[in-house]
């Protein structure tokens, strides 16, 4: 499917990150998790990737708008741009697209999400479908950024776990260091000893995994 959208708002996600909030048109569907490709009517900066990006819908099927959530990218002509974007602003989409969604709503299995940085995208457009639709999916997400100021939804996230006894959150930081807010949760990378201390009680689950390629390489 391509149409065009409106952007209807933009806002700080968390540092260095922005959510940008379009339109969505009466017939548009798509899943959780799948990701469309925005196209910008001119680039005001340049950038040898052109004008057109794929981002994953940060935003669930049950809310009234469509909405991406990115890291701005200084180097990154295409981001600049659309950081730019007044409201209103049209831009031009395609898809949906992905098959990082879930096969089965109702199913028991326990599934875990390991995300690392803006991987978290996916994860929240599932995990607020699930929590919308009161499916008793038990899911344990597992969340890894270097500094708190960089978690993306935290306080959402929170939230949902607090009203949702299925739905748990692990957050970890890997360098405590940097950060300018006291952190007195988790520390360190995500190994095989960490993943095992949170899932202990857990049988057969499914995993799910996000993140930049070095993180994924290494999960």
């Amino acid at each position: 499917m391509e149409f065009k959208t409106k952007l209807v708002a933009k806002h700080d996600e968390a540092s260095g990150t922005k959510t940008f909030i379009f339109e969505k048109p009466t017939d548009f569907e798509y899943q959780a998790g799948q990701y469309l490709h925005y196209t910008l009517p001119e680039l005001k900066y340049p950038d040898p990737r052109g004008a057109t990006r794929h981002f994953t819908l940060s935003s669930s099927p049950t809310e009234p708008t469509i909405s991406f959530t990115t890291r701005i990218r200084q180097e990154s002509g295409y981001k600049k741009t659309f950081d730019e974007l007044s409201i209103g602003a049209e831009v031009d989409v395609r898809g949906p697209s992905g098959v990082f969604v879930l096969e089965d709503e109702h199913t028991t299995t326990p599934q875990v999400m390991i995300a690392g940085g803006i991987g978290i995208t996916p994860f929240r457009s599932i995990i607020k479908y699930v929590t919308d639709k009161n499916l008793q999916i038990p899911i344990q997400l597992i969340y890894s950024n270097s500094i708190p100021e960089e978690i993306t939804f935290k306080e959402e996230l929170d939230n949902l776990m607090a009203s949702h006894p299925n739905i748990r959150v692990a957050y970890t930081i890997t360098k405590p260091e940097e950060s300018t807010v006291p952190w007195n949760g988790l520390t360190g990378r995500i190994d095989a000893n960490f993943i095992h201390s949170l899932l202990s009680t857990l049988h057969s689950p499914i995993f799910w995994l996000c993140g930049p390629p070095a993180f994924v390489d290494t999960m």
